[in-house]
Parts: structure tokens; sequence; C-alpha cells
């Protein structure tokens, strides 16, 4: 059994958290995290009960904003929007109360996300091994640069810095 500090033992449960949140099996949430077997991923999922952080997730500040987007497309095309002008004005005054600084941090957690999700999936259609491998590889990479560039950012945008 690997051994890891709290903070990377914590890093790896929120990950898979997250991975778990998104669909994807015990198995290849292993093969995406570092040095985790499926079994271990099965025991994170029944002890800090993911399944019920699934079905509570909230919707995300992209899909809010899509779904503003998505209705003043429909109003400028005559259609009834899925949200009203009133609403769609009550989003973007909670959007606006963000400094620009969290704006950019939120935004670029939502881009990363993304990114990450990408990859995953072309992991997951990935046939070769070796293919496997290597996208495994670069999300490593692109993980761990991402994380320290949000980490100073968070710093900076919550004054720790």
């Amino acid at each position: 059994m690997a051994r890891w500090t709290k903070e990377i033992r914590e890093r790896k449960i929120s990950h898979a958290k997250q991975l778990y949140c998104k669909g994807f099996d015990s198995q290849t949430i292993a093969d995406i995290i570092e040095d985790v077997q499926p079994s271990t991923i099965d025991e994170w999922i029944r002890v800090y009960e993911f399944d019920k952080s699934k079905q509570s997730q909230m919707i995300a500040l992209s899909e809010i904003r899509g779904s503003i987007l998505e209705s003043y497309a429909a109003l400028l095309d005559g259609q009834t929007p899925k949200i009203t002008p009133d609403q769609a004005a009550k989003y973007a005054t909670a959007f606006e109360k963000f400094s620009s600084k969290k704006q950019v941090l939120t935004y670029m957690h939502e881009a990363y996300e993304m990114l990450c999700e990408e990859y995953m999936k072309d992991i997951q259609k990935a046939e070769k091994k070796k293919d496997k491998e290597t996208l495994l590889g670069n999300l490593r990479v692109t993980r761990s640069v991402m994380e320290k560039v949000l980490t100073r950012l968070t710093n900076e945008v919550i004054g720790h810095e």
C-alpha cells in the first residue's frame, strides 16, 4: 500500500471524487490517478460517499452562462426563452460581483475541467495501451502545471500572496 502525505492523499481523493462525479468507473479513475488501485477507489467511493456528491452536484457557472446565452438567442429568434430577462439580469449581477481575478480564476477552473474531461474521453476511447499511457502521461503533466498556476492565482485572489 502506498503511503502519501495528508495533502497528497486528500488531493487524490478529491480528484477521484471529481472523476467519479463525472461518470468514470473505478478502473479508469485508477488509471488516471497515479499509484491508486481500483479497490482503493471503491473504498473511497463508499467511505467518502461519492454517490451523495454525484447526486447533489450543483450547476456549474458555465451551464448558467450557457442558459443565459441560449435564452438570449431564443429571444432574438422570437421564441420563448428558458429564463426571463429579469432572471438573466439577476444572474449577470451575480457574475459582476466577482472581481476580475475571481472571474479569471472561475473561467480557468472551468477551462481546466473541460481540458481534463477531453483528455479523459480520449483516454477511454484509446484502443492501444501505448496510446492510453501516452495520454495519461500528458494529462499528468498538464495537471501538475495547471495545479501550480491555479494555486498561485487562488492565493492571489484570496489575498494570501
